[in-house]
């Protein structure tokens, strides 16, 4: 289950249902529990899509009505249930799974690898694919414990082993109440958003309702809030909790052969789904990059450009291509030494001037997709605004950014696939890895993961018709001559 929280007073949502006309949303919102529910029954049967005949439930991308069944949930509750009996246990595995919200990584996993941390990180760092990001869910952002902040890989690998004790003691005192314990909790973490705490408190219900209570009344999540405030003003009541109370009695009535009856948590995050459905239909939300169902494939968002190129463009832009510790660096020093201009790399400069201010390279990207959709805007305006008639080297290009893109969810689309087809880059020299590999603050993948990144560069160079003039792994001196071989060529 996902929802859509973020810290502050503005609610971006607020006025996505304005001008729409529902004479009837509580029979509105039990409509849509209906037909969502059947469209899940029919898919999970084996039937073939579409599974409904609305248009906007074949387009538009939706949780299931029973968070149960939702993917991500299922393999939170079968990598929990084996520690159930122990709670310090219990606890630390729903944080832990929370915090990855992942259910591929998940899956890989049961609960005596959280037991070893070191060797949980170094597993990770040899993953192709980024094990924590989801963009369908709630952002996760750092937290602080003890004075030390700890970013998300941190915080679920080794911190929630050490301090799983506190926490249980946390939720053991709030009197079964999620709010209350959220609160408790985030007292400590210091979260802007505490709505992963909410979802790993909430998952302790499932298997102790004796220590939370799974009808404890919940906060109204800003995707919620348009919906409920419908359903508050045609009942008459007095708050939100009144109107999630009144939609529970009354589900006996507009749904009594549901497969069980709802709870808060339920109304609000379903209120979050109504929204979305009546903001298709109230043209306030459109069906792109996230938000739009395509069967067998994940929820990605995409990046895109106002136009692009229409006609071939060939520049004087030189690209040192290559995977992390391929020595690009050091040759673009040297070149830049002898009087070439040289621009470098857009995602290495940030985390630089973040780690130059007192910032931590993991903090800064704890949020890989955001991170990610910021080096893309920087990148295209650099290489969109670069001279096309003067020779400039540059440490990597934006074609090398599609393969990070890939990794943290993000595809491209056709603008800045048509851009990069027709804005032609004169030559592209990739360096061969160095034999020595070194982590440091700013580039922090294994050698095995960089060197996948390496040969992932050099498929995608291929695909967009580049020829790659390969630098072998020799000395400085000579992987210069090599290149400035071609420029006289």
């Amino acid at each position: 289950m996902a929802s859509e929280h973020t810290a502050g007073p503005e609610n971006p949502y607020a006025s996505a249902l304005d001008g729409l006309e529902i004479d009837d949303p509580v029979q509105a919102f039990f409509d849509f529990c209906r037909e969502r529910e059947r469209i899940r029954i029919r898919r999970e049967s084996g039937e073939s899509g579409p599974w409904s005949d609305d248009p906007i439930f074949q387009q538009g991308r939706f949780l299931n009505v029973f968070r149960e069944d939702d993917r991500g949930t299922k393999s939170i509750l079968r990598f929990v249930e084996p520690v159930a009996q122990d709670f310090e246990a219990l606890v630390h595995a729903v944080f832990f799974a929370r915090w990855c919200n992942r259910d591929s990584t998940i899956d890989q996993l049961d609960y005596a690898d959280l037991c070893s941390p070191l060797a949980l990180r170094s597993r990770f760092n040899q993953l192709a694919i980024q094990p924590w990001c989801n963009v369908t869910a709630y952002p996760v952002g750092p937290i602080r414990w003890a004075g030390k902040t700890h970013p998300r890989l941190d915080a679920a690998v080794e911190l929630f082993h050490a301090i799983r004790g506190d926490l249980a003691a946390l939720i053991k005192g709030a009197d079964r109440d999620v709010v209350r314990a959220t609160q408790a909790i985030n007292d400590h973490f210091g979260m802007d958003n505490d709505f992963p705490i909410f979802m790993a408190v909430m998952d302790v219900a499932w298997f102790r309702p004796d220590l939370i209570d799974p009808a404890s009344h919940v906060p109204t999540g800003i995707g919620a809030a348009p919906y409920l405030d419908r359903l508050q003003h045609h009942l008459g009541l007095a708050d939100h909790h009144q109107a999630c109370e009144a939609m529970i009695a009354l589900q006996a009535e507009h749904w009594p052969d549901a497969k069980r009856a709802f709870q808060p948590i339920d109304i609000e995050y379903l209120s979050c789904e109504c929204r979305k459905y009546f903001s298709y239909r109230n043209g306030t939300k459109q069906f792109e990059g996230k938000n739009r169902f395509l069967p067998g494939q994940d929820a990605q968002f995409v990046f895109d450009i106002d136009g692009a190129e229409q006609e071939t463009i060939q520049t004087q832009i030189h690209v040192i291509a290559g995977g992390p510790c391929s020595g690009k660096t050091t040759l673009l020093r040297e070149l830049k030494a002898r009087g070439y201009r040289v621009e470098d790399e857009t995602s290495e400069v940030l985390l630089k001037e973040g780690v130059a201010n007192g910032q931590d390279a993991e903090v800064l990207r704890a949020d890989p997709v955001q991170w990610q959709r910021d080096v893309l805007e920087k990148d295209h305006s650099l290489f969109d605004g670069l001279p096309v008639d003067e020779l400039i080297f540059t440490d990597t290009s934006f074609i090398e950014d599609l393969v990070f893109s890939r990794r943290a969810g993000i595809q491209m689309g056709p603008n800045v696939h048509r851009w990069l087809k027709n804005k032609r880059y004169r030559r592209v020299f990739f360096l061969e890895p160095l034999a020595t590999y070194e982590s440091n603050a700013v580039r922090m993948e294994s050698q095995a993961l960089a060197e996948q990144i390496g040969r992932d560069i050099q498929q995608e160079y291929n695909e967009f018709g580049y020829g790659l003039i390969r630098v072998p792994a020799c000395s400085l001196a000579e992987r210069l001559d090599i290149i400035l071989q071609h420029l006289d060529g």
